[in-house]
């Protein structure tokens, strides 16, 4: 899945956007790959590796798609509590601890993360 920066308004970005568009790291017009997805409090963020070149959550209100193509081994996990919907490869995907682990930057799942994306080519 690929998506492309769009130029940000953010007086218009809906209320419950705004607490997650402090320093976005991205670029209006660039392209990115999405190597996740996440539905949190209603709002669906995405994994993309930001201008700082490290893998961040981005609000899908940043960005248009490109590609809409799910990678053939993601998979999908819904939860009663937040996240409720977790989207990605397993080592994301697969566990509320696994998904945690990826937000906090833990190493072992950033290690995991980068195997991925030179694996995938991403």
């Amino acid at each position: 899945m690929r998506v492309r920066a769009r130029t940000k308004d953010y007086a218009t970005a809906p209320t419950a956007v705004r607490p997650y568009l402090g320093q976005t790291l991205i670029t209006s017009g660039r392209e990115y790959e999405v190597y996740a997805a996440v539905v949190f409090e209603g709002i669906v963020l995405t994994q993309v590796i930001d201008d700082s070149d490290r893998p961040g959550w981005k609000p899908a209100w940043l960005f248009e798609v490109v590609d809409a193509t799910v990678p053939a081994d993601w998979i999908c996990s819904m939860f009663r509590d937040e996240p409720s919907l977790i989207l990605g490869p397993a080592f994301v995907a697969g566990s509320l601890e696994q998904y945690t682990a990826m937000v906090e930057l833990e190493p072992e799942q950033v290690e995991a993360f980068w195997k991925h994306v030179k694996e995938t080519g991403g």
